[in-house]
């Protein structure tokens, strides 16, 4: 999996809050509108990160 299939991925994990997916870890209140705050977090630091790097 590349980083760019990586990041797609993470973004499409993240707005599956509230299932199995989700872990209602707190980091967040809005993560039901904005989808999973912590995976939302570390796709842009995934996403940056590969931008350094190219």
């Amino acid at each position: 999996m590349t980083d760019q299939e990586l990041i797609r991925a993470m973004r499409r994990l993240m707005v599956e809050t509230g299932s199995l997916a989700c872990l209602d870890c707190g980091h967040e209140h809005s993560c039901g509108i904005h989808g999973c705050a912590v995976i939302r977090q570390a796709a842009e630091r995934l996403a940056e990160l590969t931008q350094e790097k190219s």
